[in-house]
């Protein structure tokens, strides 16, 4: 597992994707796997355990769920604590997923079930959960690594209900943009808070109007915007993924802030008190 992904990153996606299939922002506006009906959560673990295996190339088990370096190995997905096995399940290899997007971390790790590892107690299925001492027998491969991070996660309650007060998905985009400014969003935010599948349409409409504001809106798939982020000191954005930032000109004998040039003139990043200013042109490019 380790081999086939060292820093975590591709199965962190496949989890993430996961969540983001059943969520159907587009649809739904859901942005939170809280927002799961009971019968979804359920189904995450299968979606998760499908996603993993299609992002490594693994083939199929032929009693468990799929083969790595040659062992069959089953996987069970928690959103809690704890995971539930199957008396059949006896002596044989598990991946143990958790995740949880409130706390945006999720883990894997390896265990050899036994009996000697469960709580006493099993459900009506016969299913019964580790016990401590099981816990403890698990080997991590990845432990609490960050989930890809969506904006709307991270906002204050109060920010998003601001947002999706807003009656139509393009000042709803706009609402986004303004308040969460210096914060990655994604594709995944702006279907939640268009529920269309057209939100980055809305997202370089937003760029046009808010320039008007003095608010740039970049996109990580610019080089140009790139270059502008790295320029004014900004988080290097991945690949369609945005963030504003609010501009002002500025005087550079006056101030040593990082700037961009824009139709001749230095911009930098706006402080709380700087008087709005329109962007030029140049900033629509």
């Amino acid at each position: 597992m380790l081999r086939l992904d060292p820093d975590g990153s591709r199965l962190g996606s496949a989890i993430d994707g996961a969540g983001r299939h059943l969520l159907d922002p587009v649809h739904t506006g859901r942005y939170l796997w809280s927002q799961l009906a009971k019968a979804e959560k359920i189904g995450l673990g299968t979606i998760v355990c499908q996603r993993i295996q299609r992002e490594l190339g693994l083939a199929d088990g032929l009693q468990l769920d799929f083969m790595v370096a040659g062992h069959e190995v089953d996987v069970k997905f928690t959103l809690g604590g704890n995971w539930m096995f199957p008396p059949e399940l006896q002596g044989g290899l598990c991946l143990v997923v958790r995740a949880d997007d409130a706390s945006g971390l999720w883990s894997l790790g390896l265990l050899r079930v036994s009996s000697e590892l469960m709580r006493t107690g099993a459900n009506r299925d016969g299913k019964r959960g580790l016990s401590a001492e099981g816990r403890g027998a698990i080997h991590w491969v990845h432990r609490d690594l960050p989930l890809p991070e969506h904006a709307l996660r991270r906002l204050p309650d109060d920010v998003v209900g601001a947002i999706f007060a807003k009656p139509s998905g393009q000042a709803r985009t706009e609402e986004l943009f303004q308040q969460a400014q210096l914060t990655a969003i994604t594709t995944a935010d702006l279907s939640a808070i268009t529920m269309q599948a057209d939100g980055v349409k809305r997202a370089r409409e937003a760029r046009r109007r808010l320039a008007r504001r003095g608010v740039l809106v970049l996109n990580g798939s610019l080089s140009r915007d790139g270059e502008w982020a790295s320029a004014l000191g900004l988080p290097v954005l991945a690949p369609s993924t945005w963030m504003s930032v609010r501009l002002v000109p500025t005087q550079p004998e006056h101030d040593d802030n990082p700037t961009i040039t824009l139709d001749d003139t230095p911009w930098r990043v706006a402080r709380p008190g700087d008087v709005e200013a329109p962007l030029p042109a140049a900033a629509l490019g």
